[in-house]
């Protein structure tokens, strides 16, 4: 479904323990239940109990891979997106839409780190070179999606 935006009510976009409990229940099992342990050293400087958790082990080595599965797997039916990325977000988001079979586009600056840029490609995604920065890719990619009308995923937006 070319370009659907779906404005969601503030309150419904809210953090509750009943959304947190289905997400956790449908987001794919490999970025769930990562080891964590108490950080003594940290928890005695600060005098609270710190608990550290390894994000790293899965198939991305980042955390962003929750919230992209959640996102992606709550798009509408047909729905093809774009996004912006310097990597760990970009292959978040290869990774959960190749999952489920949603043709994504992700544009990042022709200075990329190459490895990122290659592993974005081997997840499936098509990765476009533009810009010398991130910035200048993300407003090329967000003016590309709005001609095609396409969605635009925004990192800590969506």
């Amino acid at each position: 479904m070319k370009g659907c935006r779906v404005t969601i009510p503030l309150a419904d976009r809210r953090i509750t323990l009943t959304r947190i409990e289905a997400a956790a229940a449908s987001i794919d099992p490999v970025f769930l239940n990562t080891p964590q342990w108490v950080c003594e050293p940290l928890a005695d400087d600060l005098g609270v109990r710190v608990v550290l958790k390894a994000e790293v082990l899965n198939p991305i080595r980042s955390f962003k891979g929750r919230g992209a599965d959640w996102l992606v797997q709550n798009l509408p039916a047909g729905a093809e997106i774009m996004c912006a990325s310097a990597g760990n977000f970009g292959q978040a988001m290869a990774y959960a839409c190749r999952a489920r079979d949603v043709p994504i586009t992700i544009y990042a600056a022709e200075t990329a780190n190459p490895l990122k840029i290659e592993r974005m490609r081997a997840l499936g995604a098509t990765v476009v070179l533009a810009g010398d920065d991130f910035d200048a890719a993300k407003e090329i990619g967000k003016a590309e999606a709005a001609r095609r009308g396409v969605r635009f995923i925004e990192d800590s937006r969506d």
